[in-house]
């Protein structure tokens, strides 16, 4: 299966590239196995309430609300924590929580100060450096995070119907045609 595309630049266009990745829908829970499903407290056993909220921040910095809702909208940090939960191997978890801690570390190492006290411009530039970083060293585990916050974002209503504008039947139906005015029919 395919990563979808890095790139240093965190903007929608960006992500929507890497969004090509999840025209396949279910192929998104092919790295996973399932495991029995225990939820308890705000992040669930694999994330503690603290990693919870700053994955929504850097979820809600990565896919923010413009004209369409963002990431925090759509319950990207939630399928990310109930796929942690519910499916991902022990490396899988490991290396999501490795992530959001390393942006942690970013924000303080940068601004001196915690991801979620920062205002939303600082949050953006920590992650640049971050993304920069993460992709120049080709993390599997930063490639992975970014990939589940498309795919949380994307499989959801919001991401599917606001963004992506979903249409059920593309163009409009016409039952018969003239075949000089389409050419050849089509073998089907």
């Amino acid at each position: 299966m395919s990563e979808p595309a890095t790139s240093s630049k965190l903007d929608r266009r960006a992500l929507l590239l890497g969004a090509v990745f999840l025209l396949g829908g279910a192929a998104a829970l092919s790295r996973f196995t399932r495991k029995p499903a225990t939820k308890t407290g705000a992040g669930g056993p694999a994330l503690s309430g603290e990693q919870f909220m700053l994955l929504e921040q850097v979820s809600d910095t990565l896919i923010p609300a413009t004209d369409t809702p963002g990431a925090l909208a759509a319950g990207a940090p939630g399928f990310i924590r109930d796929m942690l939960n519910d499916w991902a191997s022990a490396d899988t978890r490991t290396g999501i929580i490795a992530v959001l801690e390393s942006i942690e570390r970013q924000a303080w190492a940068q601004f001196g100060a915690a991801f979620l006290e920062l205002p939303a411009e600082r949050r953006l530039a920590v992650l640049r450096r971050y993304d920069e970083d993460a992709l120049s060293r080709q993390d599997p585990a930063y490639g992975q995070f970014k990939y589940l916050v498309l795919v949380g974002y994307y499989q959801s209503e919001i991401g599917a119907t606001q963004e992506l504008r979903y249409e059920l039947v593309p163009g409009a139906w016409r039952s018969c045609l003239p075949l000089a005015e389409v050419g050849r029919a089509a073998a089907v």
